[in-house]
């Protein structure tokens, strides 16, 4: 892994994640987490998003970024790539970590910190027994897509609009689709 401060000059993702500032949560009361927002590069990069094991005990069958919670003393960046490579095979070796997104909280009381991060064009990838399947959508294809929403209060009890993006018969909404929409609407790629 190349550290992001390498990584900014060379790449349109890393100069906007770079010159914006990021809203970092004080909320020392909800579990710690981190997601890989994971970009190929390519011109039109894809996603990488998994579909959750209808085994698993929580959020069944739903759309997410690879991630989880953080191990004691892990940051973000690194609990997001361990889980990468765990959830789906993905290389840490081959990830170009860009930054970290805004914080967001989800109604499970997890502050999720999201690490954006350049993934290779040609992914070899293994899916683990928590993701069903993987989902590769084009940002072209997902800023095409109009979104529903809906307006919801949060854990932090602040009004929250939930966006649903539907993509090849999938709901992409919730957590995964707030953090997609804040790299959607970047204006890169």
């Amino acid at each position: 892994m190349t550290p992001p401060s390498d990584l900014t000059l060379d790449d349109p993702f890393g100069l906007w994640v770079g010159a914006r500032t990021r809203q970092e949560l004080q909320v020392p009361e909800f579990r710690r987490a981190a997601v890989l927002v994971g970009l190929t590069l390519e011109a039109d990069p894809r996603l990488l998003l998994t579909v959750r094991s209808a085994d698993l005990p929580t959020h069944k069958g739903q759309i997410a970024f690879p991630g989880g919670s953080l191990e004691a003393g892990e940051t973000s960046v690194q609990a997001a790539l361990r889980e990468a490579h765990e959830e789906v095979g993905l290389d840490p070796a081959g990830v170009r970590v860009l930054g970290e997104l805004d914080d967001v909280v989800t109604p499970f009381r997890f502050h999720v910190t999201p690490v954006l991060a350049r993934l290779p064009a040609e992914l070899r990838l293994t899916l683990s027994g928590e993701v069903a399947e993987l989902l590769l959508p084009r940002l072209s294809e997902l800023r095409a897509t109009v979104p529903r929403s809906e307006e919801r209060v949060s854990p932090l009890g602040q009004p929250v609009t939930i966006y649903h993006y539907p993509w090849h018969g999938h709901d992409i909404w919730g957590m995964t689709a707030r953090v997609m929409r804040e790299v959607l609407e970047s204006g890169v790629g």
